[in-house]
């Protein structure tokens, strides 16, 4: 799904699901959303009377309601993920795809992508994939040419700034980075930042970067000091602030590299395992689909004999 104005389908379900899932929907909401949804409040009271005490049921059946077209599809529009994130928005909650990024967040960005190993030699294709046009980043490439560190820093730059066709691929979020991520091969880049960013008790805020990113010893490509000498040397909006200096903390904390690549690696397995059985589960659900339209022209058929031999 990669363009947010695409119309979704009953079998786009797992894929909502999974994006609200990702930014913490608070599934208690399920109502609020389904009347921001144009969803009729009868249908949303028996979608509670068959799942009393279910909060995850209720808000799947409501997507269900929505992504069945049960609602004035002329005058609100045929369901998309853009349609979602802005009802999701003006709920409060910073739409589908988490908190939306600003290019204050630049340092936050560039520091999770250094601290999950992507290599900067990928800028191009990572660019593309976040909706920048290839003009623009052949610009990238003449202003810092064999500097992929730099080249890496505008990119994300032209991202946070929402230039060319980002919008359209998904505004500046987490999620549609690791989304970027995974589409150019970069999965376990992905996976890392996903275990940080939205699985992890204690994961940082977009506000507050984990120094341990930067710090020796910890499967980073750069140094803290190469990333303080790399921002410092971009040239900022005059409308934006920018710290000279990063404070980084004197002291960083031991801990077990080896440990900390074996969890990694178990946890990119086991989404994985996550992934292939979610497409089990959607290839099994189109076949069930696939069964009941077959019974019900089966049904039609001897409906129709029945009429015609009473005839």
């Amino acid at each position: 799904m990669d363009d947010p104005r695409s119309v979704l389908s009953i079998y786009d379900l797992n894929f909502v699901v999974t994006k609200l899932e990702r930014s913490n929907f608070p599934e208690d909401r399920w109502s609020e959303l389904g009347l921001k949804l144009h969803i009729s409040q009868p249908k949303l009271d028996s979608v509670r009377a068959y799942n009393p005490l279910d909060v995850k049921g209720c808000l799947r059946r409501c997507l269900i309601l929505w992504l069945q077209q049960s609602y004035d599809v002329d005058k609100y529009g045929l369901p998309t993920m853009q349609l979602l994130a802005t009802v999701v928005e003006e709920m409060g909650l910073g739409g589908p795809e988490g908190p939306l990024l600003q290019i204050s967040d630049l340092e936050y960005v560039f520091v999770t992508l250094n601290e999950a190993s992507f290599p900067p030699m990928q800028w191009i294709p990572l660019g593309l994939a976040l909706g920048l046009y290839q003009q623009t980043l052949d610009v990238i490439d003449a202003n810092h040419y064999g500097n992929r560190k730099h080249c890496l820093i505008e990119c994300l730059s032209q991202w946070l700034i929402r230039a060319d066709h980002v919008d359209a691929k998904g505004k500046p979020t987490m999620t549609t980075l690791c989304d970027a991520l995974e589409g150019i091969g970069e999965k376990a880049v992905a996976a890392q930042i996903r275990l940080k960013t939205f699985n992890q008790e204690q994961a940082s805020s977009i506000e507050e970067v984990d120094d341990r990113a930067s710090s020796s010893g910890y499967g980073s490509h750069f140094s803290k000091q190469e990333i303080q000498e790399w921002l410092s040397e971009i040239e900022w909006p005059s409308e934006i602030e920018w710290p000279s200096e990063i404070e980084w903390p004197s002291e960083i904390d031991e801990f077990d590299k080896e440990e900390l690549d074996a969890l990694e690696k178990a946890n990119i397995i086991l989404r994985e395992e996550l992934d292939a059985a979610r497409k089990a589960n959607i290839i099994l659900r189109e076949e069930l689909d696939a069964a009941k339209k077959e019974f019900a022209e089966l049904k039609e058929e001897l409906d129709m004999t029945e009429n015609q031999q009473k005839q």
